[in-house]
């Protein structure tokens, strides 16, 4: 690796710049118990769990202290590694191993970056034991042998500046995007019931109560046994399937293939222009319609269902993306752990169908919304995707910051040292 060590950089092994830890809890001191999850890193165990998942004798666990580092011994692959920032203290579970890094020579921030992105990329492996790709446990003292590039002080502390603005915005973004997806929900709500967002009067002259089953042309599922003879890898005609269906539009990507054989047999499940296809099971009755210049296409394991004359397809869609159509769902699902909507299910499902005019304002108001909520959520895919580049970039030394960035922390790498 000598060869390839950025210029004014050094080699560094983990044991040079780090410690394992093992403080046990032997007291009976009110410290919380955290777990580690691959995406947030430390959370209080009572708190992210719906139930304990903890042991009530926490004597073995190990305290971690703030600014510590822990990782799961037998998924540091999955990414489950993190310092601790929101608490002063905590306890992990014995299966976790605990160690600390020197401020006089690694910024925690970077060290996690650094660790995160080694282990994600595989590069941890060969120090691992055991034969189960997930069930590999890392020792910290094998660990310690594994040599990265390391920048000097001043400028890791200018590279973890730059990924605390880029995380900042990733914070705002994804901040953004749940207010605009609950305002979005109340306005659908507040519409759905005949509610004028603007004056807040109800207005629901010319307005019926209905079932789908009496406003659908038709409601059907679409191919449910799919024998291997039906797939082919090119040719064909595309079927949708649950991973298809957004809401509110179809994701078009990843579609498979069904032999013509297969689509002849199975006519009635192709689809129309303004069909609405909504999902069963994962999330039963996420729904999105057929839009326009798709072509020749069928479903899998999905209901289809066509407007009748007196109702918009699109008015179906989002009414059934809304949190009145998600409740009477939740109430059809009975309670049961196994989510699945069923046609008779569907049929069911009461609506509020107002004049077709009036649905056609709906369906535009509730259009504009949910493309604030794409537009927003195309800004966060951005800077999440900026994110991975500067990780790649940055931690690598294949980009390197300004002197002039660098030299703003010069004195406090100074004092760090």
């Amino acid at each position: 690796m000598s060869g390839n060590v950025p210029k004014g950089w050094r080699e560094v092994r983990i044991g040079q710049i780090a410690r394992e830890i093992s403080n046990r809890n032997r007291t009976s001191a009110d410290i919380p118990v955290l777990s580690m999850t691959k995406h947030r890193g430390f959370v209080r165990s009572n708190e992210y769990f719906s139930k304990s998942v903890y042991s009530e004798n926490t004597d073995r666990y190990k305290i971690v202290k703030r600014g510590q580092f822990a990782y799961a011994t037998i998924h540091l692959d999955e990414g489950s590694i993190d310092y601790l920032k929101n608490e002063d203290a905590g306890l992990i579970s014995p299966m976790y191993t605990v160690f600390e890094t020197d401020c006089e020579e690694i910024d925690p921030e970077i060290a996690l970056r650094k660790f995160k992105r080694f282990a994600l990329s595989g590069r941890f492996d060969p120090y691992s034991n055991g034969g189960v790709n997930r069930r590999k446990s890392i020792l910290f003292r094998d660990l310690s042998a594994f040599k990265f590039a390391l920048p000097p002080l001043a400028e890791q502390y200018a590279i973890a500046e730059i990924f605390s603005t880029v995380e900042e915005a990733i914070a705002t973004s994804e901040a953004v995007c749940v207010q605009l997806h609950e305002m979005t929900e109340a306005l659908a709500e507040a519409l759905f019931l005949g509610i004028d967002p603007c004056t807040g009067h109800k207005k629901v002259d010319g307005w019926r109560t209905s079932t789908l089953a009496s406003e659908m042309a038709s409601i059907q599922v679409g191919i449910v046994v799919k024998p291997a003879s039906y797939y082919v890898e090119v040719g064909g005609v595309p079927a949708l399937r649950s991973l298809n269906v957004r809401p509110n539009r179809l994701y078009l990507g990843e579609l498979v293939k069904i032999s013509e054989h297969g689509h002849r047999l199975n006519r009635k499940s192709a689809l129309r222009v303004g069909d609405v296809v909504t999902v069963r099971t994962g999330e039963p009755g996420k729904t999105a319609v057929v839009p326009h210049n798709i072509g020749e296409i069928n479903c899998i394991d999905v209901i289809f269902s066509r407007p009748g004359s007196e109702v918009r397809g699109e008015y179906v869609s989002f009414f059934m993306n809304s949190r009145i159509a998600k409740r009477q769902i939740a109430v059809l699902q009975g309670g049961l752990a196994q989510q699945h909507l069923n046609v008779g299910e569907m049929k069911r499902i009461q609506i509020r169908v107002p004049p077709l005019a009036r649905q056609d304002q709906i369906v535009g108001l509730l259009k504009g919304a949910w493309s604030r909520i794409e537009a927003e959520e195309a800004t966060l895919k951005k800077l999440i995707s900026l994110r991975a580049s500067l990780s790649q970039e940055l931690l690598s030394g294949r980009i390197r910051l300004p002197e002039s960035i660098i030299a703003r922390h010069r004195n406090k790498a100074g004092r760090a040292a």
